[in-house]
């Protein structure tokens, strides 16, 4: 039995240079504000680390900082709005684990073995923006696990940050990035709730041949993309366990997050646009439509997304999310979140020990209906981590739409 991992060290990483006094208050945006106030794990699998580039990856962190100064700040008030960027720092820890990579990347449940290699995994009022673990597995690989906060950064800086790390740990000059702040004075309540059900988390890999035979199945007005195609099904599928479990149809939601990057204005767009800078696509199935039908949502997703790229800036972009996400808080309806990182670099992080051999994402201390999209190592397929009510979760697995399409990890 893998035993629980043993912190061996543990340093605060400062920034290497001294934020500027003009910079030392960071508003949050509209987005940033509404986002939850949750921590996300990114958690990279290597097989070659070297011990003596522990020095190393502690100085890049250090000078990854300096760009990226607001992570190592810390929150000034509740409702957060502001994050004082003081320097105060993001926390690395060592830990050691008597598990071993290939066990750990053929998990099909994320569960307590996973969850160890998480610094501070259960503590939900973290101050700290940034935290990280470098596990020393029994097989001499490591697991390196980001943990950052979502209040701040959005699923597409995440990435940029921990690549931005990585470059500079193989000696190279990333470029900077620019922080978007909010430009209003507005201050929003966060959105909060209680949750005493358990959820369950698991991995699904869909490869591409099987989601170009879903595709063709498919009855749909436009031709969908995969992750539309995939995060369609999996709605589908989740409404239905649902309703099996409980004998009956509950009105259900899908919000699925859509980077806006490539859609706002050029002069709005820096190169390298950090925070969250994202909005909402909304499908929303009452109980009067009956057993959902799978080209009914791919339908509805696709125009919701068709809408919002006639978003063209980014005050805009937050107000669309604010309108989106005012229903959220509705507890008579069902809410799936998906979020998409297809595409995203996340198998070019190379810290010198070449790339990972897996990636994988927890979703911190969020309690709820939550899908995860990524691609595959090989880039052949999408992993699907999917976090569900344990009872729907047993369900879910057995569809047979999802036993159909998707293969063994």
């Amino acid at each position: 039995m893998t035993r629980f991992h043993t912190i061996i060290s543990q340093e605060t990483i400062k920034p290497s240079s001294p934020t500027p006094p003009h910079l030392r208050i960071h508003n949050l945006s509209l987005v940033d504000q509404l986002a939850p106030n949750v921590s996300i794990p990114f958690i990279f699998f290597y097989k070659n680390y070297r011990q003596s580039d522990i020095t190393i990856l502690k100085k890049s962190l250090s000078q990854t900082l300096t760009s990226y100064y607001p992570l190592a700040g810390r929150f000034l008030a509740t409702p957060v709005s502001q994050i004082d960027c003081n320097d105060q720092g993001v926390e690395f820890f060592e830990a050691s684990s008597d598990s071993r990579l290939r066990d750990l990347i053929l998990k099909k449940e994320l569960d307590e073995t996973i969850n160890q290699l998480i610094s501070n995994y259960k503590l939900s009022n973290n101050p700290n923006l940034v935290e990280v673990q470098l596990n020393h597995l029994s097989c001499g690989g490591v697991a390196l696990v980001v943990s950052i906060s979502h209040k701040v950064v959005d699923g597409y800086t995440m990435v940029n940050f921990i690549n931005h790390w990585a470059n500079f740990t193989r000696g190279g000059s990333p470029k900077s990035p620019t922080f978007l702040s909010s430009k209003s004075d507005m201050k929003l309540p966060e959105i909060e709730g209680t949750n005493t059900v358990k959820y369950a988390t698991r991995r699904f890999v869909f490869p591409n041949s099987k989601l170009n035979e879903l595709k063709n199945k498919v009855n749909v007005l436009v031709n969908p993309t995969r992750v539309e195609l995939l995060s369609s099904l999996i709605f589908k599928c989740a409404v239905s366990a649902a309703t099996t479990l409980s004998g009956c149809i509950q009105p259900s939601d899908m919000y699925h997050m859509v980077n806006m990057r490539r859609k706002i204005n050029e002069e709005n767009r820096p190169e390298i646009a950090a925070g969250n800078i994202l909005t909402l696509a909304m499908v929303k199935m009452g109980a009067d439509f009956g057993e959902i039908k799978l080209n009914e949502v791919i339908d509805k997703l696709r125009k919701e997304i068709t809408e919002i790229k006639e978003v063209r800036d980014v005050e805009e972009v937050g107000e669309v999310f604010l309108n989106k996400v005012s229903a959220v808080g509705d507890d008579k309806r069902r809410i799936y979140l998906f979020s998409s990182l297809c595409r995203f670099p996340l198998y070019e992080v190379d810290f010198g020990w070449g790339k990972p051999e897996q990636f994988m994402l927890q979703n911190g201390v969020m309690e709820a209906n939550v899908v995860h999209l990524i691609d595959t190592p090989s880039g052949e397929g999408i992993e699907v981590i999917v976090q569900l009510e344990e009872e729907e979760m047993k369900i879910f697995q057995k569809d047979q739409e999802i036993v159909a399409y998707s293969q063994d990890i």
